[in-house]
């Protein structure tokens, strides 16, 4: 309550700068949306794959690119907020919000995001074997 009242008392204050800060935040937010959160623009991750020890990310554009995981990234029980950063750049990074919360609201296998999980925790010497490559598709 006390939040509303001082945020309007600046409103009143201060209207036309909030405006000039707010709408450019806005565009800049409706515009990143449609093109990643929607899946459709060509930086869009549309999939993530685990493969020799390293993680892969598949581009909406067709492209794959190994990439590595930031220490911005959060990892929770039933969730994964994760900045990937292209492995060949120091500056290009993909966010990537994964959910796996019940059987009607995830964006992932709940197995499947178990054993990334893992493989994040542990890191990418876990789970893979000696005599050869094993490869996990995440989707």
């Amino acid at each position: 309550m006390a939040l509303t009242l001082f945020v309007a008392a600046v409103a009143s204050e201060f209207g036309s700068l909030i405006m000039v800060l707010v709408i450019p935040s806005l565009v800049g937010a409706v515009f990143q949306y449609r093109r990643t959160g929607l899946l459709l623009g060509p930086a869009a991750v549309t999939g993530l794959r685990v493969e020799g020890g390293q993680l892969y990310v598949g581009l909406g554009s067709g492209q794959t690119h190994v990439v590595l995981v930031e220490s911005e990234s959060r990892l929770g029980a039933h969730f994964a907020i994760l900045k990937l950063r292209h492995s060949g750049t120091t500056s290009y990074t993909y966010p990537v919000v994964l959910v796996a919360v019940t059987p009607r609201f995830r964006n992932i296998p709940s197995d499947a995001f178990r054993r990334f999980r893992v493989w994040l925790r542990l890191g990418p010497t876990s789970g893979s074997k000696a005599s050869g490559r094993q490869t996990q598709e995440i989707h």
